[in-house]
């Protein structure tokens, strides 16, 4: 009994040492991401919004400007054990390498939210020595941040097409207003896009965003983010083809705001 148990503990407690120290040897941050400045006035008007030093309209959204519904939204479309699994969920894992040797190809990659944000941080060819560095490069993450952070840089870094990036960018520049007053539209469009950005970024394939915004505002009848009645609208909701400018407001103030 005692040996089962001191065989356990080593099995258990070499892999974590093994991690830890590839951990301190390779580390991996999420703080040299480069957003765009913004200059806001003292009622919070968001006044001068300006490309990151790479050229991306990357704008940061704070967690109160994520809506609780938004965060939902995201977690029941891509991970819905995000808060329950350390980065890697074994049971999607195992289920998509099941159905990927049944099928003959690739139809499910199994991605937590924290293996996507790994890939936004760091994008390598897709492959399996790839997709291995990924599990690794998200067990980091859970080891050094909240669930919180992890969800909040995930929602900051998504692609929407072109050199629009994170949940603020795309809210300010495809509905011309901030994230927390999106509809439950625009919202579940803000989880749609991600998936095939150039493709289905407002302007470009109006028919088919629409189809995947609607399929999924119905996926979401009775799971508690917004009424059946708020969806049944959302449905209906038409939707602008135009793209709106980041506010660009007191210029000459806002560059010697910027510089200094």
């Amino acid at each position: 009994g005692n040996r089962f148990v001191l065989l356990l503990l080593i099995a258990v407690f070499l892999p974590f040492l093994f991690f830890l120290i590839l951990d301190s040897i390779f580390p991996f941050r999420t703080d040299n991401v480069k957003y765009s400045k913004v200059i806001y006035a003292a009622d919070s008007t968001l006044l001068h919004g300006f490309l990151s030093s790479d050229q991306k309209w990357r704008l940061y959204a704070d967690l109160e400007e994520v809506t609780p519904a938004l965060r939902q939204a995201f977690i029941y479309k891509e991970d819905r054990w995000f808060y329950c699994h350390p980065g890697v969920n074994p049971l999607a894992v195992l289920r998509a390498a099941v159905n990927n040797m049944v099928k003959g190809r690739r139809t499910s990659g199994a991605s937590t939210i924290t293996m996507q944000l790994a890939r936004l941080l760091d994008p390598a060819p897709r492959n399996l020595k790839s997709k291995m560095l990924e599990m690794f490069r998200a067990l980091q993450l859970e080891w050094h941040y909240t669930k919180d952070e992890i969800l909040l840089t995930y929602l900051n870094l998504l692609p929407y097409g072109g050199n629009v990036e994170g949940v603020k960018s795309a809210s300010l520049i495809y509905f011309g207003q901030s994230p927390k007053a999106l509809s439950p539209a625009q919202v579940i469009m803000l989880t749609v896009i991600p998936n095939n950005p150039n493709a289905l970024r407002p302007g470009n394939n109006y028919g088919k965003l629409l189809q995947y915004r609607n399929y999924w505002l119905s996926q979401l009848k009775g799971k508690d983010i917004f009424s059946n009645e708020a969806i049944e609208d959302a449905i209906n909701e038409p939707f602008e083809r135009k793209r709106y400018p980041v506010p660009s407001l007191a210029p000459h103030l806002s560059y010697r705001l910027r510089n200094r």
